[in-house]
């Protein structure tokens, strides 16, 4: 599944295990535009013990195996395309220049 991520949280387990929760957001499915009024991107979250290096804006498929219960656990992460700067970069920068003259 094409991820978008927007928030990662690092924490620690009660039995001080590191571990993370990955956020994004993803486009809707084909089924759901077909049998839907859709509008904007469906949310994801996913947790893992694996830090798998991202960085918000990063652009991921998450992929998936059998977990507990035959339940879908995020088993790996490939990179699809690394966040770069965006124009919000870019007009932060050229603020903070403008207020240090």
């Amino acid at each position: 599944m094409r991820v978008t991520i927007i928030g990662i949280k690092k924490g620690v387990t009660k039995n001080k295990k590191p571990c993370y929760n990955y956020y994004g957001q993803r486009d809707f499915s084909d089924y759901d535009m077909e049998n839907s009024e859709c509008e904007g991107h469906q949310p994801v979250s996913e947790f893992s013990y694996k830090d798998y290096g991202l960085s918000v804006g990063d652009v991921v498929d998450f992929q998936y195996e059998p977990g507990f219960e035959g339940k879908a656990a995020l088993s790996n992460v490939i990179m699809i395309q690394m966040a770069g700067s965006t124009p919000f970069d870019k007009d932060a920068k050229d603020t903070a220049k403008k207020e240090n003259k």
